[in-house]
């Protein structure tokens, strides 16, 4: 990299550490944070308090409704077993109709993968458990056991919205029969939402941000991502989270939101019944993220100044971003990549040719090198022109990508109508000679330039050499050689085909020995 473009990088950067530094400065947010933490904490632990106790309230109105619920999803459960043993042919089942005879309850059928394979909620079809640690190895369980079991509120994975599930195994412990009821609608739940609850918390107290009631697998009860996913436990939190259910103590942690600085308090808790034990969706955390409310008036004081910093910082990022851009990302990709295909470029090639050696000689793997050329390539600039012969370059470049479908290989054009595939690794040789087939197919394919096919009227295909590491060599300069070779020999077969350097095979693989 030139010491001009060092240095002007290095200023840019500078200017901007500098201007970020004095835009964070002209707020002093930690001096006020320091006077306020004391009466922060007081009242965190009412507004604790007063969560915790509104979301106990509303569990145990909710018990009342959820006997009577169990009820109906054992009966139902019940019945689909019958009809299981009558047609264990789960793929006949008409899951709609079923949903309606069981009172518009959803039907699961969950194998011993732990995957749902059929339902009544399309959308869950495939869904897998497997890997999901405690709800994984619970589900086994009631896979192998015998007996109806109901948990109590729950989140439905693809939607977020709250759901109550009930499990049943099939005699032969092949599927477990699961049931699950949206609860908003009802009445009861309607009264004592806690989602509700939680809102009017949130509005009557100006520390809180948000309460959220997770269960311990990390995921929200009644509320969605931005992917329209039920809402999950931030990474950066996560550590805090399995703290609290572990250790079952309340855990705080620091953080941002919102651009602003915010407290996380986890909560752990348990809904208790007097006459059954708990269950797994019976244990919760709940997330209350508190503010610096005070702050945040004494700061609004200064609210115009402190919006034109604001604006003026996001300006400054994104003009310095955008030079950043300009200086740095064109001239990267120009050093590594063909600037007519868009495929890598030579060094690039040569590079990345000794590092796929290097790393599959110590993991004992090997390495195929695809050489690519072009027959009669001359005839396209020769008769339509040079423009036209770099259309049909980018073409090619493009065909060869499509036909590459090994997410580690590498495609090069090494200059002129030179092109070179690295795959890295292979698991056998047949692998590097479906490739190579496949990029022929491609290359074979109608080309229309200037109103003229030129693959069909010039008779444009390609030849191609293919070498092996360590099979043919064990550096780069000797696997470039041998594919080269083996190119050559393509040529000479009549091109349109290729050659595996070294090796004699049949010629309906359009594979010739050396």
């Amino acid at each position: 990299m030139p010491f001009r473009f060092k240095s002007k990088l290095m200023t840019i950067m500078g200017i901007f550490s500098i201007l970020l530094t004095l835009s964070v400065s002209l707020v002093d947010q930690h001096r006020l944070k320091d006077n306020l933490i004391t009466g922060y904490k007081r009242e965190s632990a009412l507004v604790e308090d007063t969560v915790v106790s509104a979301v106990s309230a509303a569990d145990k109105a909710f018990q009342i409704f959820d006997q009577d619920i169990e009820k109906k999803m054992k009966t139902n459960s019940n019945a689909l077993l019958q009809k299981y043993q009558g047609n264990p042919d789960l793929a006949s089942w008409d899951y709609q109709e079923l949903k309606k005879e069981a009172d518009g309850m959803d039907i699961y059928i969950i194998d011993t993968t732990h995957t749902i394979v059929y339902s009544s909620f399309v959308m869950d079809i495939g869904l897998s458990f497997k890997g999901e640690g405690s709800f994984s190895k619970l589900l086994e369980e009631r896979l192998q056991g015998d007996q109806f079991v109901a948990d109590g509120l729950d989140q439905e994975t693809n939607t977020g919205k709250i759901r109550k599930y009930s499990y049943v195994p099939t005699p032969d412990h092949k599927y477990l029969i699961e049931l699950g009821v949206y609860l908003e609608s009802n009445p009861i739940f309607q009264s004592f939402n806690f989602l509700d609850i939680s809102s009017s918390l949130i509005q009557k107290y100006s520390y809180i941000n948000d309460i959220t009631v997770f269960t311990t697998t990390g995921k929200s009860i009644g509320k969605m991502g931005e992917d329209g996913r039920s809402l999950v436990v931030s990474s950066e939190n996560m550590p805090a989270f399995s703290r609290a259910f572990n250790e079952n103590k309340v855990q705080e942690i620091s953080g941002v939101r919102d651009g602003y600085p915010v407290t996380y308090r986890y909560v752990p808790y348990s809904i208790e019944y007097d006459d059954a034990a708990t269950r797994f969706t019976d244990q919760r955390i709940i997330e209350i993220v508190y503010n610096e409310q005070e702050l945040q008036n004494q700061l609004n004081q200064n609210k115009q100044v402190f919006l034109l910093q604001l604006l003026a910082t996001i300006a400054i990022a994104l003009i310095i971003s955008y030079i950043i851009t300009r200086l740095v990302a064109r001239p990267m990709y120009l050093a590594s990549h063909d600037l007519l295909t868009g495929l890598s470029n030579r060094a690039a090639f040569e590079s990345s040719l000794i590092a796929s050696i290097e790393k599959n000689k110590k993991k004992q793997r090997k390495t195929a090198l695809l050489h690519i050329d072009l027959d009669h390539f001359k005839l396209v600039n020769d008769t339509l022109g040079h423009d036209a012969g770099d259309i049909f370059l980018k073409e090619v470049g493009k065909r060869i990508r499509s036909a590459v479908t090994s997410p580690n290989a590498v495609a090069a054009r090494l200059g002129g109508d030179e092109f070179v595939v690295i795959l890295n690794p292979i698991e056998n040789t047949q692998e590097a000679l479906d490739t190579a087939s496949h990029i022929i197919d491609e290359l074979k394919r109608p080309c229309e330039i200037q109103g003229i096919d030129v693959v069909k009227s010039l008779c444009i295909t390609a030849s191609i050499g293919i070498a092996i590491s360590p099979e043919h060599a064990e550096d780069s300069e000797r696997l470039y050689t041998c594919a080269d070779q083996a190119l050559y020999h393509a040529k000479r077969s009549g091109k349109n085909t290729y050659s595996l350097y070294g090796r004699d095979t049949k010629k309906s693989d359009h594979t010739l020995a050396l």
